[in-house]
């Protein structure tokens, strides 16, 4: 694993300490990771550092830098973008995972991270939302390690997800959780009937 430091080069643009990263006539930012909301209105909003987050979190899924110097220059969210929309999840996990990965938990990571990047700032999640659907990756990604296959989340290629249909992860694993603990307990708690021993009967 990999540290990121998050401060996105705003301390470049500080000519005192009395300054903040808050700026009504200035667009301050790192490129790549500026909220083009913000570039456009020059008014930054929470929202704007949602949107820097989810290039934060395309990065680490990727393991690609938020601008890709490619035959013709792209930012990492319409690159992602460009590969989930033909399935091709395998094109988009970094490659030094080698299938180290619950597939379904790291769809739903790039779709957080998609929906963080949204053109419009009003169709971005809050960090709230972001941070309870991460934590349902993070259960996603245990129950692999863990070996729980009963709910068919797994590791593998993108034949697994036939499309970017960004809800076809299954989110409420109560029941069949509650279901296997409920299995387990009975098993543990089953009391066999003593033998009884063969022979004459008494007479």
């Amino acid at each position: 694993m990999e540290v990121r430091i998050a401060d996105f080069g705003l301390s470049k643009a500080f000519s005192n300490d009395n300054e903040t990263h808050v700026s009504m006539n200035t667009l301050i930012g790192t490129p790549g990771y500026v909220d083009p909301e913000y570039q456009a209105t020059m008014q930054p909003t929470a929202k704007s550092d949602v949107y820097s987050f989810g290039v934060v979190l395309l990065e680490l899924v990727t393991g690609k830098p938020a601008s890709l110097q490619e035959a013709v220059p792209v930012n990492i969210t319409q690159w992602v973008h460009q590969r989930l929309t033909r399935g091709n999840i395998e094109g988009v996990v970094d490659e030094r995972m080698r299938g180290g990965y619950d597939v379904n938990g790291v769809w739903k990571v790039a779709d957080i991270a998609l929906k963080c990047t949204a053109q419009a700032s009003v169709q971005r999640p809050t960090m709230t939302d972001v941070v309870a659907q991460l934590q349902e990756c993070v259960e996603l990604e245990n129950g692999r390690v863990g070996g729980n296959t009963n709910n068919g989340f797994h590791g593998g290629s993108s034949g697994d997800v036939p499309n970017l249909s960004y809800h076809a992860y299954t989110t409420d694993r109560s029941t069949s959780v509650s279901q296997n603990s409920t299995t387990i307990e009975m098993e543990h708690n089953v009391i066999r009937e003593p033998t009884m021993p063969t022979g004459p009967a008494a007479r």
